[in-house]
């Protein structure tokens, strides 16, 4: 029997062929665009437009990025896979995800910040006096790949960006933010 006939017997599924000899087409990857926008904890506007935007989509993702010296201009390879693989570039940052709809068919966004204090950062906050609002679940809080957490669909986006602020700003003491840099990654097209 054919290693093809025989996968798909014992799996019921065609999708799950990885044979070199598979006739099944490649699918293009949908690209993505990146938006950079400096913004300062006075005016966030610019970015809670475009969460609103994301967040209606159900795609994409924001990283938000202090702008520690003036010439902290280079854009960061960190996303939404850097809280899960670990490492990082030295620097306490944000990324925001939209909820998009699960198999049980939560819709929770998810707030994740990558950090340098070497330790979980959830108490370290709430020794700052940036307490984790009651309402947000944690999912993750560990040294190295950083804290994670899922934040209620209704939570306004003003609030969300104004404690991920304050959180990465007190998590980057002794280092002053000089500003801040937004990069939006858009929802995928085809």
């Amino acid at each position: 029997m054919p290693d093809r006939l025989r996968l798909e017997r014992l799996s019921g599924d065609s999708a799950l062929w990885s044979t070199a000899d598979c006739d099944t087409p490649r699918v293009p990857r949908k690209l993505r665009q990146t938006e950079r926008v400096a913004f300062s904890v006075d005016e966030p506007t610019q970015v809670v437009g475009w969460m609103t935007r994301l967040a209606g989509a159900g795609d994409g993702w924001i990283n938000l990025i202090p702008k520690i010296a003036d010439d902290d201009e280079k854009p960061t390879s960190l996303g939404f896979f850097t809280m899960f693989g670990g490492g990082g570039s030295g620097v306490t940052m944000c990324t925001w995800v939209p909820g998009s709809p699960d198999q049980r068919g939560h819709n929770q966004p998810s707030l994740g910040i990558t950090h340098v204090t070497g330790h979980r950062a959830a108490g370290e906050l709430q020794a700052l006096g940036v307490p984790i609002p009651k309402t947000w679940l944690v999912e993750q809080d560990h040294p190295r790949r950083g804290l994670v957490l899922r934040v209620p669909p209704d939570e306004p986006h003003e609030q969300v960006l104004a404690w991920a602020l304050r959180a990465v700003g007190a998590l980057s003491v002794p280092r002053p933010i000089r500003g801040w840099r937004a990069e939006i990654h858009l929802p995928a097209t085809s």
